[in-house]
């Protein structure tokens, strides 16, 4: 179990080094107030992980597993702490395409 552990957060270490590559998935949204940085799925889950979200409730790291595995967090959840965070648009609550993405990326990274 231990072992387990261990290599699942040796994954998701090394998953936030590789997310200067991701950079590249950020796009840039103008609207009339602001710009909101709009985030893909896999860079959402990977910042919640890491804490990003913290001032939305979204706990980091073993907690944030815990909580994913008995359904607290969900994609809709997550969804909610980045348009409050702004790096969504408030109509990314209704995309079910995304959502749909966002919630099989957490069931892969349930499995971890």
């Amino acid at each position: 179990m231990r072992s387990l552990v261990v290599s699942t957060l040796s994954a998701l270490a090394l998953s936030s080094l590789a997310a200067p590559a991701f950079a590249n998935e950020v796009a840039t949204t103008n609207t009339s107030a602001a710009s909101i940085n709009e985030i893909t799925p896999f860079a959402l889950i990977t910042s919640a992980y890491q804490g990003r979200f913290k001032n939305q409730g979204i706990p980091s790291n073993a907690v944030f597993l815990t909580k994913v595995r008995s359904n607290q967090i969900t994609a809709e959840t997550l969804v909610e702490a980045a348009i409050a965070n702004r790096r969504l648009e408030a109509d990314a609550i209704s995309d079910q395409t995304y959502l749909n993405y966002v919630d099989s990326l957490l069931e892969d990274f349930d499995r971890l």
